[in-house]
């Protein structure tokens, strides 16, 4: 019962950081269209740039100055590329690729592949009989669920979170109300890249980093965003949360080599009972 516990408290904290990928994930492919394997990219330019900012001016600041880089370089590539390649599919699919290698390139050129530890926070909180969880484990659940929370609302309440429901929705009834599907396109890859960012400082908070941190937490973006159905909020938030415990449980109680596995297997039996995914909203709206 104790290890269970622990358990179910890792699955929530991975559920949580896979959350923070997803969320990124659907909302520019619900508003561009456009899936971007680049994304990972931003989790990975977060966490190192909070891992250097702290050393540098300390966790306080580092934290936003994180989230002002991965939010300004997304702006930018959103500009300077993606911007160009909506309405082409294929387009977008190679301009993400080739920035991915680019970027992953040129972090492990300059960073090199040896792990880089961030700051940590010390100290272990007593559970249930005698399991022990880190402090720093607890404070990234809470960041991650206050992050999910704040955005949900953000999503339902203000005006930036309405204009990306609708241009995802339906983007043509939203542009002859003057909402331009490439400026709102901007804000989603803005707020995609601030979300990543979060996951990165996460990330680094808790484990050494790489520069193949953010590939290896995009191909989790994508199955939760696959399963809970592209474009939609709830799905992802759940989706996120059924692979983070089930890959939290199977590595305690079933194997630990097969922990990459576990989402792959889960999307697969999702996509045959709702190949649409769990929450598809056009698939509701149509029904």
């Amino acid at each position: 019962m104790d290890a269970l516990v622990t358990t179910i408290l890792l699955g929530i904290m991975q559920g949580g950081l896979y959350t923070l990928v997803g969320l990124g994930v659907t909302l520019t492919f619900g508003v561009t269209h456009i899936l971007n394997f680049a994304h990972g990219e931003f989790i990975t330019v977060g966490a190192y740039a909070f891992v250097l900012f702290a050393g540098a001016v300390g966790a306080g600041l580092a934290l936003p100055l994180a989230l002002l880089v991965a939010g300004g370089i997304a702006a930018l590539l959103y500009v300077v590329g993606f911007r160009r390649t909506i309405g082409n599919h294929l387009q977008g699919l190679a301009f993400s690729l080739g920035l991915l290698l680019f970027v992953e390139a040129f972090m492990m050129r300059t960073f090199t592949a040896t792990p880089r530890s961030g700051p940590r926070i010390e100290g272990t909180v007593a559970l249930i009989g005698q399991e022990q969880m880190p402090v720093g484990r607890l404070i990234v659940i809470g960041v991650t669920v206050v992050v999910v929370v704040v955005t949900a609302f953000a999503m339902r309440r203000t005006w930036i979170g309405l204009a990306l429901r609708a241009c995802g929705d339906d983007e043509f009834a939203a542009s002859t109300v003057g909402l331009p599907a490439k400026r709102v396109g901007l804000y989603a890859f803005v707020v995609a890249g601030v979300l990543a960012a979060v996951a990165g400082v996460c990330i680094a908070l808790v484990v050494p980093i790489t520069p193949l941190t953010g590939l290896a937490f995009l191909l989790k973006g994508f199955v939760v965003a696959i399963i809970g159905g592209l474009g939609s909020i709830e799905g992802t938030f759940v989706a996120a949360m059924m692979l983070g415990l089930l890959e939290a449980l199977g590595t305690r109680y079933v194997e630990a080599g097969l922990t990459n596995a576990y989402g792959f297997v889960l999307m697969i039996v999702i996509l045959l009972v709702a190949p649409a995914g769990l929450f598809n909203r056009r698939q509701v709206r149509a029904g």
